[in-house]
């Protein structure tokens, strides 16, 4: 048993019946394009975000979705201007891979914006 934000109990099977949920719609946010470069960072940071939150995500389909939204944001950070939602998308990159270089472009991205 678990305690939700409002101090209740939230019990096993609600967790998992939450931790399914949120597991279909990222499946069917995945399947999603966006029609600008906005919109598919938008995307991808919501799905970044729908899959550090699931429970017991350690599969080797999750790793190749994470692998797949990394090739998708690498594609799409190319084209964004220097914005907030560009920062967000590489704070998610650097959070699945550790590379460095992503917080230096991301420090960068922040003075282009201020």
């Amino acid at each position: 048993m678990e305690y939700g934000e409002d101090g209740t109990p939230v019990y096993v099977n609600e967790l998992t019946a939450l931790n399914q949920e949120l597991r279909n719609l990222c499946a069917d946010l995945l399947l999603q394009k966006g029609e600008s470069p906005e919109e598919e960072a938008e995307i991808l940071v919501t799905l970044f975000k729908g899959y550090d939150t699931m429970l017991f995500n350690f599969s080797s389909e999750n790793e190749q979705v994470i692998q797949e939204l990394l090739d998708r944001s690498m594609t799409v950070l190319e084209k964004l201007p220097a914005s907030v939602l560009k920062c967000q998308l590489l704070l998610e990159c650097f959070e699945q891979t550790g590379d460095e270089e992503l917080i230096r472009e991301a420090k960068k991205n922040i003075e282009r914006v201020i």
